[in-house]
Formats: C-alpha cells, structure tokens, sequence
C-alpha cells in the first residue's frame, strides 16, 4: 500500500525524524511513502501567496508568521540528496505540495526546474484568494451558495491538471473540510477533471486526511467523482495528508478495501511511469 502524502515540517531534516514516519509506515503495511512539503514554508514560494495574504486580516497575519518561519529550499533539496544514500525498508520518495492559483504557472515552472523532486502534486486551498480550509477560519455552508462555489473550485481544479505542471493533484475533497457536501451532481465536472488528468499522466489522491485533522465523516472522493475516475482509468494513489508520524497510512486499509469493492483496483496505486515525474 502508499501513502502519498507525508509531510515533515513539524520536525528537524534528520534521519532520525523519518525514520518515525518510516516506523509507523511499516507497522500499518504502508510500502511506499511520498514526503513532501508545503509551499508556503519556503522563502522562494513567497509569490505563491501575493492573493491569499492580501485577502483578509487574519490571512495576513498567518502567512507573515509562516514567511518569518520560513526556510530555503535549498535546506529540503539538501536533506533529499542525503536521504537518498540511505537504504529505508520502505520505498521513499520527495516532491512538494504546491498550492495553485491561477497566474501563477511560470512561477510554479520556475520552482519546478530548480530541482529534479520525484513529483509534485498541486492542491486548491485557496478560491479566489480565500483560505477555505483554515481550521482557524471557520464557515458555514449556509453562509455561501454551494453551487456556484463547487463550481468554481472544480473550475480550479481543472486549470491546475491542464496547466501540465503536476504529477498529481491532492485532497480533492477539501472543499468539504466544515461539512460542505456537493449539493448537485456534478458529474459533468468531475468527468472533465478525469479526462484532463488521463490526458497528463497524472494520479489523484484518495484521501483520508479530511478525516484524520478535520474529523470529517467521510473518506476520499465522493462516489460520483471516483466512478469517473475510475471509468476514465485515471491512476489513483491512497494519501493520508499526515503531519506527524502516528498519522502515516491511517485509514489507508479501509481506503484500500473500498476501492477494491468499488473494482477501481485496475488503476490503484498504478505506479506505472510515476517514477518519471520531476
């Protein structure tokens, strides 16, 4: 089984710190972990997030704290060259997280020939410059029109797997993190996001981290979504989102046994050309 979504930025850029999530990883059968990191934890990244820190006072002050903190990214290539002179009892690989926003490909193109990381994987979390995952920044559904705001985060979506940027796209359930479900059936939009995804050799993930940080009720895509990923052959790929080791590959096996049900087995966990990714 992968988990394809691991962060490490709570913690030091030693062996001894991946060696827990690596720990964890093989007590729960995980073979195969992707390691990442945010963005916005890197001074060059700074651009990414001109809209969503001019967006309201409390963005401001979140990404000011995260920019003060920041590091280069030379600190994470760095460790990665020293990570891969090591032999781990579980296939590793790095990449980054990269949080999308449109306007910003040439800056994301730049990032990505900087270093030659095994992928990356782009995510929404931001619309139109609101933070809409923001444990810190709750909201109601009944404060927003549901339709015309899945729409447009679909709408991003889409832009993000045909901009050929990404190896794979994250969470793509986040827009649900405070209990807004899809209303309609958007199955016209989830059919062009799998196409487009086919088109680019690109996975998506099955994620179980809106229920591991957010408590969410529900785990992964949303039925309608993973049939069209699953009639379009669009690789998927198991993810937990953890940010600490006890949270590597939780949910994983009942994700796993799911998809198995649902016969999406053909395209999990494909790892067909994903070591091709830069």
């Amino acid at each position: 089984m992968i988990d394809a979504h691991v962060h490490l930025e709570k913690g030091e850029y030693c062996i001894e710190w991946i060696n827990e999530f690596i720990s964890y990883a093989v007590s729960r059968n995980i073979d195969e972990i992707y390691f990442l990191e945010h963005t916005h934890i890197f001074k060059e990244c700074q651009s990414l997030y001109d809209e969503m820190s001019q967006y309201n006072a409390y963005q401001n002050q979140w990404y000011k704290k995260k920019l003060k903190m920041s590091r280069p990214l030379k600190d994470y290539t760095d460790f990665i060259e020293r990570m891969k002179n090591n032999h781990f009892p579980v296939k590793v690989k790095f990449g980054l997280e990269v949080c999308y926003s449109p306007g910003h490909e040439t800056d994301i193109e730049r990032l990505k020939k900087a270093y030659p990381f095994d992928f990356l994987v782009g995510s929404i979390h931001f619309i139109d410059g609101w933070a809409f995952s923001h444990i810190k920044q709750p909201w109601k559904k009944e404060d927003y029109d549901l339709k015309v705001l899945y729409r447009r985060y679909y709408k991003l979506m889409y832009a993000l797997a045909d901009s050929t940027l990404f190896s794979g796209l994250a969470h793509p359930n986040s827009l649900q993190c405070f209990g807004a479900y899809p209303i309609e059936d958007y199955i016209e939009e989830y059919q062009k996001i799998a196409d487009v995804l086919k088109k680019n050799n690109m996975y998506i993930e099955e994620s179980s981290g809106l229920a591991i940080n957010y408590g969410d009720r529900e785990l992964g895509m949303n039925k309608r979504m993973l049939e069209a990923m699953k009639n379009k052959k669009v690789k998927i790929v198991t993810a937990s989102d953890a940010h600490i080791p006890q949270d590597v590959g939780k949910l994983i096996p009942e994700m796993y046994d799911y998809l198995m049900q649902e016969k999406a087995y053909a395209h999990f966990n494909d790892n067909e050309n994903i070591d091709e990714f830069h």
